[in-house]
């Protein structure tokens, strides 16, 4: 059992979120909106990650750097933290991008 994986994908949400609060892109920007948005994206995936392990789609695959922690039937605890972080990351890059449009169109 290893904390490897789920301390890789935390660390880098904080390093996420410390860019985001460097330029508010996302959680930084408008909160409660971000907040929505992520357990949206949350729900979402994970009820797609449910869907695909009961069409057997998707199975657990062994890894040293895993916890060996399962919180369904082949769903490892390292997928609930990923999916926020996936959902965190879109966030950050599609307010980047708003940013950087905006910052565009102004100086033109």
């Amino acid at each position: 059992m290893s904390w490897l994986y789920l301390a890789s994908v935390i660390g880098a949400g904080f390093c996420m979120g410390l860019v985001d609060r460097r330029w508010r892109l996302f959680l930084f920007r408008k909160a409660s909106n971000a907040l929505v948005v992520l357990a949206v994206g949350f729900v979402f995936f994970l009820v797609w990650d449910i869907v695909a392990i009961r069409l057997e789609v998707y199975a657990r695959g062994e890894s040293p750097a895993m916890t060996g922690i399962e919180v369904a039937r082949e769903l490892p605890l390292e997928e609930l933290f990923f999916i926020v972080f996936l959902c965190y990351v879109t966030g950050v890059l599609h307010g980047l991008f708003t940013m950087l449009l905006d910052r565009r169109t102004v100086t033109r």
